[in-house]
């Protein structure tokens, strides 16, 4: 009588069911969003080397 309640992943971001903790959509948004803030940094130059 011994029954194994299997835990439900969900996605931290959406909340969506998913095998990790982050779903594959949600990290290559994710993804795409850090490499989009990168170009605009490296594009205004580094603050720290008084590069304008």
């Amino acid at each position: 009588m011994e029954e194994k309640k299997e835990k439900k992943h969900v996605c931290t971001i959406c909340g969506k069911q998913s095998e990790a903790t982050i779903c594959h959509a949600c990290e290559e948004k994710i993804r795409g969003e850090a490499l989009e803030k990168k170009k605009d940094v490296e594009k205004a130059g580094r603050t720290d080397t008084g590069r304008r």
